[in-house]
């Protein structure tokens, strides 16, 4: 069993560094040439997905969209997949956060499993979602079997995987190298746990 997250590609709000949660915005035009480009590099090293599943909102959609054309598998839209929200906090940057709640802020900072901001999620709050979702699809696959899923979601929810999926330690979650827009993480379960993958070799060059 095989799973291979993707971070979506850039957006104008991501380019400016602003906190970009449940926001609905769409990729810039880099971020729409670096989806393209994913797609080619996955079509060559030979994935054949059974299953494609994205985030709901648009930057991960439109960074799905030319991975199902590729494989020609249909794609499912998963709300469970969205990045943490933000709350009031939405589209700010760093310095108008601080500038406007300071204090709160680095309540938060300090611990996001406990706070979260004003109308949004805590980091607790996004693994109960994400998990649960994920526990449903691991029920559903069969131990042995060797089809690949494919998950395009957000820094984020990645981030959520590799700490308490593949560490299984949710407290390292800001200690995990996170993923760069448009790029690829490949994880195989053992029968034990969950093991990073090398994509470079998947027709076995």
């Amino acid at each position: 069993m095989r799973w291979l997250w993707v971070r979506h590609g850039e957006t104008e709000m991501n380019r400016q560094k602003r906190y970009l949660g449940h926001s609905d915005v769409s990729l810039n035009e880099q971020g729409r040439n670096e989806a393209k480009e994913l797609a080619k590099r996955l079509v060559c090293v030979g994935f054949e997905p059974v299953q494609l599943y994205s985030s709901d909102l648009r930057r991960c959609v439109q960074t799905a969209q030319p991975l199902a054309e590729a494989w020609n598998v249909p794609l499912t839209v998963v709300p469970a997949l969205r990045e943490l929200s933000f709350g009031d906090w939405e589209l700010l940057t760093y310095e108008q956060l601080m500038e406007h709640a300071g204090e709160r802020a680095t309540r938060w900072y300090d611990d996001p499993f406990t706070h979260a901001p004003p109308n949004g999620e805590s980091l607790r709050q996004l693994g109960e979602r994400v998990d649960h979702w994920l526990h449903g699809v691991f029920a559903e696959t069969s131990a042995d079997e060797s089809d690949t899923k494919v998950f395009v979601t957000h820094g984020g929810v990645i981030r959520w995987f590799q700490a308490a999926w593949l560490e299984r330690e949710p407290s390292r979650y800001w200690q995990m190298e996170g993923l760069k827009h448009s790029e690829a993480l490949l994880v195989e379960w053992d029968g034990q746990r969950w093991v990073k993958q090398s994509l470079t070799n998947e027709r076995g060059s």
